[in-house]
């Protein structure tokens, strides 16, 4: 652990002991973030009768997320900064059926294109302003399994999404020339989801479509710290 604060230390020392270029034209930078997480639910039973004590335990696993997105930024002009993020979502909800002690789940897979612009504006030395604006399209499926009849059946629903997003409160930290911390307090984002879905019950073909608009504004809610490497 000493170690660890002393080699930033070092670092932040090298970064006051000399001058550092700001975002430049040319510069590239790669960032991205990577998550994972889900919960399980314990069940554990005790039956007393007259002679005889039954235990039973059961652990039913619960909802679980996984997520990637890479990016890559290139400073077209001093200090604005063009990105593309590529990234993937998988979710997978609680049980939702059982076929002969399987469970069933519902997944939930997703595909998106951020493509962003950001500014840097200096507010003090190694210290940016840098509000951003972003475009997400994602396109993904869900396939629900069920228990049939001779075994689990996966009905499939696909959907596409388009959103945007200011962050109007979002700074930049470069102690470095390499590396940076951004920080982010809040974002404005509008979102658009379209599903479809098709199936035929009875000889009869139904198909349906559902739109959905979500607008949201949140300050210090999902807030967020991550880190930058400039080359």
């Amino acid at each position: 652990m000493k170690k660890s604060v002393f080699g930033f230390v070092l670092l932040a020392a090298l970064g006051m002991a000399n001058p550092l270029k700001a975002q430049q034209q040319g510069d590239m930078v790669i960032t991205g973030s990577l998550g994972m997480g889900g919960n399980s639910t314990h069940y554990r039973t005790k039956v007393v009768e007259p002679g005889e004590t039954r235990k039973s335990k059961e652990i039913v696993p619960g909802t679980f997320h996984f997520s990637i997105m890479p990016e890559f930024g290139y400073y077209v002009l001093d200090r604005l900064e063009v990105s593309l993020a590529l990234g993937y979502d998988l979710e997978r909800s609680d049980v939702v059926d059982q076929w002969q002690d399987k469970n069933c789940y519902d997944f939930t897979h997703l595909f998106t294109i951020n493509p962003g612009i950001s500014y840097h504006l200096p507010i003090c030395e190694k210290f940016y302003y840098a509000p951003a604006f972003y475009l997400n399209i994602g396109f993904g499926s869900v396939n629900s399994q069920s228990a049939g009849r001779n075994g689990i059946e996966v009905a499939k629903e696909g959907f596409t999404a388009f959103g945007f997003g200011l962050s109007l409160l979002s700074f930049e930290i470069k102690p470095t020339e390499h590396f940076a911390i951004s920080l982010s307090a809040g974002d404005f984002t509008y979102a658009l989801v379209h599903a479809k879905d098709k199936e035929e019950v009875a000889g009869a073909e139904f198909s349906s479509h559902v739109t959905a608009n979500n607008v949201d504004f949140g300050l210090n809610l999902g807030a967020k710290i991550g880190f930058k490497y400039y080359f």
